[in-house]
């Protein structure tokens, strides 16, 4: 049993610096300007799809299995697997809302580079990179 205490207790550490790192999401603030718009929203676009590989790739090793066949362990492994997956407020739909939020960002940063002037066409290069 204390490899499932040990295993708990780093899942929790982990998960802990995931939610230290999302904590106050909307509350965050930098400046743009006409300047460095479309660079902060490629940026921040390049981000969103790095943590989004990340996190498709560390969600399927998230699940855990009962380490027994005995009522404590499967429904332990049951409330792992609601709190890490399937709960609307699990860990990995907490992060998934995080990667959306950043979407959101670069999107809104695209609206405000065409309030700077930037055509689609320069708005598009820039977030393709080209």
């Amino acid at each position: 049993m204390q490899i499932i205490g040990d295993f708990g207790r780093g899942i929790s550490e982990a998960f802990s610096q995931v939610e230290k790192a999302t904590r106050g999401v909307t509350s965050g603030t930098f400046t743009v300007d006409q300047h460095n718009v479309l660079a902060a929203a490629k940026i921040i676009e390049g981000q969103a799809d790095a943590l989004r590989e990340t996190w498709r790739n560390a969600r399927r090793d998230m699940r855990i299995d009962p380490p027994g066949s005995d009522d404590v362990s499967t429904r332990i492994a049951s409330a792992w697997n609601d709190r890490l997956l399937a709960a609307d407020d699990s860990y990995a739909n907490r992060v998934l809302e995080y990667i959306t939020g950043l979407k959101k960002l670069a999107v809104q940063l695209g609206d405000t580079a065409k309030a700077y002037g930037y055509t689609e066409d320069q708005i598009e290069a820039a977030f393709k990179g080209r």
